[in-house]
């Protein structure tokens, strides 16, 4: 199942259509045929904020743009599921030990100023990704409905940032099935943090 995991504008037609199954909606909405999971956009300028705006009880939660003091303090207290920046060693390493994901958003390129340089800063931190077995997600980073982009088009974005077909297909479920998984167990009240749930 195909999952888009950054979605501002929900439409559930045109997902259906674009081949999603799922989607991380960043406000509020309503779907009988979509699976949908509720996310929030976290944007601190220091660490107080942070951890106030961390404390929301979205399925997923995104820091977005970070400086790499804000990211180093994400990342060592756990405090979200996903960065969607240009992420250096060691702390791409310690995502992967943390279980974070790095969020690669297609519309991040499409209003980007300076193409070429994001293209190259993406690429970088997809090859460290891979290095270190961090979780990568690819998204539309969608505004606007017009901005949503098919199953097709994201992987082979992925394909352009040096992924393998079968790795960019992955950046669309595999992350994003078990914030899915963790979301059940917690409303059946058998989460208890990652790693532990009750039998």
């Amino acid at each position: 199942m195909f999952w888009d995991f950054w979605v501002e504008e929900f439409d559930e037609k045109i997902l259906q259509k674009l081949g999603f199954e799922g989607a991380c909606v960043f406000k509020e909405a309503k779907s009988k045929k979509i699976k949908i999971l509720r996310g929030e956009k976290i944007i601190a300028k220091n660490g107080n904020e942070l951890k106030q705006k961390t404390k929301s009880k979205a399925d997923f939660l995104l820091l977005v743009k970070p400086k790499e003091k804000i990211q180093r303090i994400a990342i060592k207290r756990c405090l979200v599921d996903g960065i969607n920046a240009f992420v250096k060693y060691p702390l791409i390493k310690e995502m992967a030990e943390r279980n974070i994901a790095v969020v690669i958003s297609f519309n991040d390129l499409l209003n980007s100023k300076e193409p070429q340089k994001t293209i190259a800063k993406m690429k970088q931190t997809i090859k460290l990704a891979k290095k270190y077995k961090t979780p990568i997600i690819i998204v539309s980073g969608a505004k606007t409905k017009w901005e949503l982009r098919g199953t097709s088009e994201l992987i082979a974005f992925g394909e352009i940032l040096g992924l393998k077909r079968n790795e960019a297909k992955k950046a669309l479920y595999v992350f994003q099935n078990k914030i899915c998984e963790r979301q059940q167990l917690k409303k059946k009240g058998k989460y208890v943090m990652p790693g532990v749930r009750i039998v």
